[in-house]
């Protein structure tokens, strides 16, 4: 509720008159508002965030910069817990604060965040045109770096519209540009970009690879555990189950967003019931059943999917099916599209009675590659530093 009045109140300042009258409205608007936030729990990080955004709104137009800096750490901090929605509303309030004057790489910056969000809410197009124009800004005052993150994430839109050759490509490409460019950050995002698309296209050992290189280059501490958390995915793919959990355990009790903490968790759940491991699997279900009303629509699915995949590993096939029908039904209105041909896959192999429901581990013909050692040991050395 705090946030929707702080909201408000930047709204009406944007878009107020330069009249008197509402001028004097308006300050005793502030005021209220400050007087709400100041009721607030103290030890709240996000009091702090409110009390810095009403802080910096001034009592007339023009916003100060102060305001457009409070509202996007607001923002990254609202992307943090989880809540995307009130997260894209701070980014467009932060934008409309700076205004027609905002410098073409600023605004840049707030079309790739806001893409970044719209396209972990499976708003594709909004996602796709946001990466579009923050491509085409960068390239305007040759910021290659923002350039480059522009292009990925047009490419991650495909991915996740199910077009894996498309999205390969622009992972490739830019793997390439950014390498001749020295710039390791971006290399490791386009490794992490390609890591994802080669585990949907069932390229275990290049996945593995792409995503180590990417936790190698990588000097971001939460790109760096959401590159981790796909390693263990990865791991666990071939067998590597101890392994895998070590890297999914770094990750859910690192202080990432909670998005790529939760990724971690949907990911031990069903490791722990292809390893047969109940009471693992119910804990880490419970976990998550506690935040679901936070999940971003793909992450959603993919819980209905491991839940689905979890029951019919214990012989629970009824609970199975109902799990992969919600998870169908989502994938359905969101437009996810890979999501919606593999739960539908499960279901008919349900139906079928032909899916597998031992807990035995698979063991892939990886599991000795020289190649999988050396992740292994330098997984350990980091996890052993912590």
């Amino acid at each position: 509720m705090a946030g929707y009045v702080v909201a408000r109140l930047v709204d009406k300042l944007l878009t107020q008159e330069d009249d008197a009258e509402q001028l004097e409205a308006f300050r005793w608007h502030r005021d209220a508002v400050r007087r709400h936030i100041s009721e607030l729990p103290e030890d709240s990080p996000e009091t702090a965030h409110l009390a810095g955004v009403v802080a910096a709104v001034p009592s007339q137009r023009p916003a100060t910069s102060s305001l457009w800096m409070s509202l996007t750490a607001y923002a990254y901090f609202l992307e943090h817990e989880g809540r995307l929605e009130e997260a894209l509303e701070m980014v467009m309030l932060a934008a409309r604060s700076q205004g027609a004057e905002t410098p073409t790489k600023d605004f840049a910056t707030y079309a790739l965040f806001a893409g970044r969000l719209n396209r972990q809410l499976a708003r594709w197009e909004a996602a796709s045109t946001c990466y579009s124009a923050a491509e085409e800004a960068a390239l305007e005052v040759c910021d290659s770096v923002l350039a480059l993150r522009g292009r990925l994430g047009k490419g991650a839109v495909q991915r996740g519209l199910g077009n894996l050759p498309l999205a390969r490509e622009v992972a490739e490409n830019v793997v390439r540009d950014a390498t001749d460019l020295a710039l390791p950050d971006v290399q490791a995002l386009a490794y992490a970009d390609l890591g994802a698309v080669y585990a949907l296209q069932g390229l275990r050992l290049e996945e593995l690879q792409a995503n180590y290189k990417a936790f190698r280059l990588t000097g971001d501490a939460r790109q760096r555990m959401w590159t981790l958390g796909d390693l263990g995915i990865g791991l666990q793919r071939i067998g590597a189950h101890g392994a895998a959990r070590v890297a999914f355990e770094i990750v859910i009790n690192s202080d990432t967003s909670f998005g790529v903490r939760s990724n971690a968790l949907l990911e031990l759940m069903d490791l722990e019931s292809s390893a047969g491991n109940r009471m693992a699997f119910e804990r880490c279900r419970n976990a998550i059943e506690r935040s679901r009303q936070s999940l971003s629509p793909s992450a959603t699915t993919d819980y209905h999917y491991k839940v689905g995949t979890g029951l019919v590993r214990f012989g629970q096939h009824g609970r199975a099916s109902e799990a992969f029908k919600a998870g169908l039904a989502l994938a359905d209105t969101h437009k996810l599209n890979a999501w919606y041909f593999k739960i539908e896959q499960a279901l008919q192999a349900l139906a079928e009675q032909s899916v597998r429901i031992s807990g035995e581990e698979q063991v892939s013909e990886f599991s000795e590659a020289p190649e999988l050692r050396e992740m292994e040991i330098g997984l350990r050395e980091y996890a052993s530093t912590l």
